[in-house]
């Protein structure tokens, strides 16, 4: 997948989350801008490291494409705790359908989703220090 394919992706998938804002939990919140800042801090340590495409033999270069897989997880795991017929049918970018609170899918889901977001900024720290 070309990077200008992967960056429109990824995108569509941030501003689809932009629409589920309204209304949503702290948990959702959190994870939003947990996605918006991992985006933004993921592409300039990208375009500060450019070598890491070619030789990857740095702890940065090792570390950054498992920040980017927690990164994508999240998002995966926002879309889980998100689906349903509003946020399907939009393909990802309806209001959240998040699980009725005190579920037992509800509190499965918003464990997982506070697990990919604990993931994210444990491997964001690691990409931290390793500068």
């Amino acid at each position: 997948m070309g990077k200008l394919k992967r960056a429109s992706i990824t995108l569509f998938i941030v501003v689809g989350l932009v629409v589920f804002l309204s209304g949503c939990t702290s948990v959702e919140r959190q994870a939003y801008n947990t996605v918006v800042a991992a985006k933004a801090f993921l592409d300039s340590e990208k375009a500060a490291h450019p070598e890491c495409t070619t030789t990857p033999i740095t702890t940065v270069c090792s570390i950054l494409p498992r920040a980017v897989s927690a990164k994508d997880a999240l998002i995966s795991a926002i879309e889980v705790y998100c689906a349903g017929p509003t946020f399907s049918a939009a393909g990802g970018q309806g209001a959240c359908n998040a699980p009725s609170k005190g579920t037992p899918a509800a509190t499965q889901a918003t464990a997982k989703l506070q697990a990919a977001i604990a993931s994210y900024n444990q491997i964001a720290a690691e990409l931290k220090g390793a500068k």
